[in-house]
């Protein structure tokens, strides 16, 4: 992948030209200096357009040439551009506004597209600038076209009645956005500002994306059938795909369907809803990301929420092996462990998955830690069986039983220190219907 000192416009001719000089300042500037993938974005889309190729400015394009996609990347399964788009939109708004107010030509990429626009700043206005006029939405081309032909109609007369439904339309609507805003404000407003709620905007920031990464269960049937688990150096090279293993009892079709299609389970499709509807989402920097569409530079440059163990997830490898509590597994099927490195008074080394009992007594960890970059902030919500990791998820989205957590983990400065959580459970048919704090670490004794 390229970055700004070495990436070089495909017409050399540009190397002089006002738009491109102003590319070059924005990928300098803070708000894309410390993101690779903003700066790779916004000087391929400008290229291509200054270059007269704007038809390969296409999201397929866009993740292979900006974000180092594969040649079998799929824009409806990996959403990275689109999610990026709106952060990039933003990004150009902040500097405008800020360091780049007195910029003679700006640039802006239209909702719904990935083509740059170039366009006079309000001050450079009849300079005679060759810059690129501003487009107008197809839907306002087509109001004002109809707006033209009427006016330009003698057989149409003026209707001073429906001049005076107009307006009492207008004000009909602006007197609904009023009420709407002030009912916004009373009833919808954001919670105050709880222990969850500091915990939530460490979360999700105002200035760093947030990924939701759901367990691969295809992968973890996987390993089950072929009892040979799965590093996540294999599983990012994608080289454990090719591996033959000797399964005469099973289908090579449904093998390779394990191996190429990409299946979770509903549990944390539930669990990534209920966490898109906390009320200190960032809208816009929210992505939910299937993980083996998952990169390295991705978990780098952004605020991550792993679900599942190390079994299903194999990113949770990343962060387990500074963690107390790790999730290990054998090749027999619910023949799983917790192991508790550094044992504290009256706790056991070893946490087993009770399967053989009615309910299945199973374990679950909550684990709130830094980020990899050490900017930023990792969750992992893991559980040695789906209703282990749906344990995790009902016990962190429970701000009563949160509480006494979070109050242990605040900082002297109100933030939220990292912690580990260590819960018991029961599995009944998948579900987990309680569970409670069996061992707990806090920052001074983690990372």
């Amino acid at each position: 992948m390229k970055d700004r000192s070495s990436y070089k416009p495909s017409n050399p001719g540009l190397s002089k030209d006002a738009r491109w000089l102003l590319a070059q300042r924005l990928v300098a500037n803070k708000n894309f200096a410390k993101s690779p993938f903003l700066t790779n974005f916004l000087l391929y889309v400008c290229d291509r357009e200054l270059s007269g190729r704007a038809d390969e400015i296409t999201e397929y394009q866009i993740g292979i040439q900006a974000f180092g996609r594969p040649v079998d990347y799929n824009p409806g399964v990996d959403n990275v551009v689109r999610n990026y788009a709106r952060v990039l939109r933003k990004r150009l708004d902040q500097y405008f506004e800020t360091d780049g107010k007195n910029e003679p030509i700006r640039i802006s990429i239209p909702v719904g597209r990935y083509v740059p626009i170039f366009h006079e700043s309000a001050q450079a206005a009849g300079d005679g600038m060759p810059v690129q006029p501003p487009q107008a939405p197809r839907e306002e081309v087509e109001i004002k076209k109809q707006v033209q032909e009427k006016a330009g109609n003698p057989s149409m007369p003026e209707r001073r009645g429906s001049h005076r439904l107009l307006l009492g339309v207008v004000f009909a609507l602006v007197g609904a956005v009023l009420v709407i805003g002030f009912l916004g404000i009373h009833f919808f407003k954001r919670r105050p500002a709880t222990l969850s709620h500091q915990l939530w905007t460490q979360l999700f920031r105002k200035d760093r994306q947030t990924l939701v990464v759901p367990a691969d269960s295809g992968l973890g049937i996987l390993e089950n059938l072929t009892r040979r688990p799965v590093r996540l150096s294999e599983y990012v090279t994608g080289s454990y795909l090719s591996h033959e293993d000797a399964m005469d009892h099973v289908d090579a079709n449904n093998l390779n369907d394990l191996r190429n299609q990409r299946y979770t389970s509903v549990a944390d499709l539930n669990i990534a809803l209920s966490l898109s509807h906390v009320p200190e989402l960032v809208q816009e920097l929210f992505a939910i990301r299937y993980a083996r569409d998952l990169r390295m530079d991705d978990l780098k440059q952004s605020n991550v929420i792993l679900l599942g163990s190390v079994h299903t997830n194999p990113w949770v490898e990343l962060f387990e092996k500074k963690l107390n509590f790790a999730l290990q597994y054998s090749s027999e099927v619910d023949d799983s462990i917790v192991v508790n490195r550094r044992p504290g008074t009256g706790e056991s080394a070893v946490y087993q998955n009770g399967h053989a009992e009615d309910p299945q007594r199973t374990y679950a960890i909550v684990a709130f830690v830094p980020s990899l970059d050490g900017k930023g902030h990792a969750l992992l919500l893991e559980g040695l069986n789906m209703a282990g990791t749906q344990a995790a998820s009902d016990f962190f989205l429970s701000e009563k039983a949160m509480e006494p957590i979070l109050q242990k983990a605040r900082g002297s400065d109100g933030s939220i220190r990292p912690f580990e959580i260590l819960l018991e459970t029961s599995s009944i048919g998948a579900n987990a219907p309680e569970s409670r704090v069996i061992a707990e670490r806090y920052a001074d004794g983690i990372y």
